[in-house]
Order: structure tokens, then C-alpha cells, then sequence
């Protein structure tokens, strides 16, 4: 078992990492929050996998326990879904000592945080990721985010949970597509903040391969997240440097109007991350053969490197990103596999990035 502190004051909390928590995290959340009840949000499929082993190991240990499904889908990230919620918490009898714990993906965990940071005024929460890709990013630094009809991730706040679980035998559950995924976020972390962890995956002949050294993926991802959450907690600076790729791959997000079924946001990152290396490395940025190493790992993955929309599009995609300030943005590149840097460039040269 693994445990790694995020050091945020009075909001500190611990991430613990080992293979069938689900099965015995009873205890642990009892003693941690001194809740008499908890409100289990997940979502359809997820209640069938793991509700149930989560719920009998939180009854075990004294609490009552009610568990609301949500549909698992990217509209679920509504406060039409937030609302049902406050309303079955409600008939719960849920209070202000109580806690929500959310078993899911980035769906759920962003439901459950936008709940617990609302109810009675803020009760506490805990985050039980299910999915590699929430694991090693959204379920840690308590950023939330909704959607509203005037567009994506436009409401949100920043709330910490409590405690973070980390299960990595749930890996071996997901579909193929959503494995990789996950460790797609990971080879960008890997870029940035720790050559030893992309090695990882230049050495991997499979994902059987993958799947034994899971533990130590999520150990280093999850090291270096905690890092950055420390340091930039509102994610205003150095943290930042964990958008590698997002900048691009937003934008392909958006021109597919975030259809999962289209593209996912693992494989819009994974673009996003190929285009802005292959430019950097052009332009003497970064350092010569970075480029083909990416590809490499990328394509071990199933993952694409390119995209299908036309420069032009793409780049009034790019125009409109919410972190442009006065016709500028602070853009991650890579000096090379190991070691990420922000560089401040103008619009206009963004956009080249794409052509």
C-alpha cells in the first residue's frame, strides 16, 4: 500500500493507493470523517461493478449508506443532474457531518465535489476514481467543473475531498478504448515531470505488460500531481504545465462538440500532444528526437496523432480558449521527455501550431 500527502494546510489530505480498497475502505472513511451516514454518487454500470462491495464495507463499519446512480454520460455534468442530487440527499437525511463519496470517473467525481462544495454549505467528500484516467488526474487537486447551456466547463469552484482511494485493480475492468486512455494522461505526466515513468511504456510489449507495472504508473502520476497541487493549488501558475496538450486538444474537442462517440478527451490530448511537439521541435524548442518518441509510445497505445479537421477550423478553435489573456497564451512544451516548460506566445503564433 501507498500513501502520498498533499500538503494544503488546513485541506491536506492523503491519497492511498492498493489493489482491492473497494472491498475495505469501510473503516478508513468511518474513522476519517466521523460520518453517521454516506451517500454513495456513482454511475450506471459502476453501482454494479463496485456499489455494492463499497456499501457493504461502509455498513460494516457503522454507516448507513444510500447509494444514487447518475447516467454516465458527459451531460450528466449539469446542475439539472446536481439538483436531483441535493434532492435524494435531502430525503437521505443527509447532514452537514455526514459525507458524499464519489465512486466513478471524472463525471461523478465532478458531480459529487460541485454537491459536497454546495450542500449545507460545503460537507466533506471523498473521491473513489474508477477509471485510470481520473485516478491519476481529476479525482486529485479538487478542481470541479460544470457545464451550462452557454458551454463546457464554464461553472465550477475549487473544493478538496477529504481523502482520495485509489484502487488500481480496477484497471482490469475497463474496456480496452478507456485503459488507454488513462494511460495516455500518464505518458503526458511522463513528458513533463518524469522520464522514468515514460520509459515505462517504451519498454511495455503489452498491455498485460502495462497492467502488472499499473501500481507504479498511478505511485509516480499521482506523485507528480500532488507536486504541482501543492505548489499551485488554484491552479493559476506551475500547474499548468499539466495542460500539455489540452490547449489543442480542447480545440478538437470542441469542433467535434465533445461527442465521445467521435473522440474522446484521452485521444484529443493525445493529438494535442503530437501537434504542439512536433512544431516545438521544428522551431528548436525542444529537443531533436523527442518528436519520434512520442509517436512511438502514442501508437503503442492505439492512440492518434493526428486529426482530420481542417488548420483553419482548428484554429478558430484555438482563438477561443478561456485561458488566453490579452491576446496571449502560456503555452506547455516539452524541453525534452522528462522535463515540461511554459512559454508565453501570442495567438497568432499558437495558431501555427496547428498548420
Amino acid at each position: 500500500m501507498d500513501t502520498i500527502h498533499i500538503n494544503l494546510g488546513n485541506d491536506s489530505y492523503d491519497i492511498t493507493i492498493d489493489s482491492g480498497l473497494i472491498r475495505r475502505a469501510g473503516p478508513s472513511i468511518a474513522k476519517l470523517t466521523g460520518a453517521g451516514k454516506a451517500a454513495i454518487i456513482t454511475e450506471d454500470g459502476i453501482d454494479r461493478l463496485y456499489g455494492m462491495d463499497l456499501v457493504k464495507s461502509l455498513e460494516a463499519a457503522g454507516l448507513r449508506t444510500q447509494m444514487i446512480v447518475v447516467p454516465s454520460s458527459e451531460k450528466s455534468r449539469s446542475l439539472a443532474i446536481v439538483n436531483r442530487v441535493y434532492g435524494a440527499l435531502v430525503d437521505f437525511g443527509l447532514s452537514s457531518d455526514d459525507v458524499l463519496i464519489a465512486l466513478g470517473g471524472r463525471i461523478v467525481g465532478d458531480v459529487t465535489g460541485f454537491a459536497a462544495a454546495t450542500y449545507h454549505r460545503g460537507i466533506q467528500y471523498i473521491q473513489f476514481p474508477t477509471s485510470v484516467l481520473s485516478q491519476i488526474g481529476s479525482a486529485i487537486g479538487g478542481k470541479i467543473t460544470l457545464d451550462i447551456a452557454a458551454g463546457k466547463n464554464l461553472v465550477g469552484t475549487f473544493y478538496q475531498p477529504k481523502a482520495v482511494y485509489i484502487d488500481p485493480g480496477m484497471a482490469k475492468t475497463l474496456p480496452r478504448q478507456y485503459l488507454h486512455n488513462g494511460l495516455g494522461e500518464a505518458v503526458k505526466l511522463g513528458c513533463v515531470a518524469d522520464k522514468d515513468l515514460f520509459e515505462l511504456f517504451e519498454k511495455a510489449n503489452s498491455d498485460m505488460e502495462l497492467l502488472r507495472v499499473l501500481p507504479e504508473i498511478i505511485r509516480r502520476c499521482v506523485t507528480i500531481k500532488a507536486h504541482f497541487v501543492e505548489i499551485d493549488p488554484m491552479d493559476q501558475g506551475p500547474r499548468r504545465l499539466l495542460d500539455f496538450g489540452h490547449t489543442i486538444g480542447g480545440a478538437i474537442e470542441k469542433c467535434y462538440r465533445y461527442n465521445d462517440d467521435k473522440i474522446t478527451h484521452g485521444e484529443a490530448t493525445a493529438i494535442g500532444m503530437y501537434m504542439v511537439t512536433k512544431r516545438a521541435e521544428l522551431l528548436g524548442l525542444t529537443q531533436e528526437g523527442t518528436t519520434a518518441r512520442l509517436e512511438y509510445v502514442l501508437k503503442s497505445l492505439s492512440l492518434p496523432t493526428s486529426t482530420k479537421i481542417s488548420p483553419d477550423i482548428l484554429a478558430a478553435a484555438l482563438e477561443k480558449d478561456k485561458k488566453i489573456k490579452a491576446g496571449a497564451i502560456d503555452l506547455a512544451l516539452l524541453k525534452h521527455i522528462g522535463e515540461g516548460y511554459l512559454k508565453h506566445i501570442s495567438v497568432d503564433e499558437l495558431k501555427k501550431y496547428v498548420r
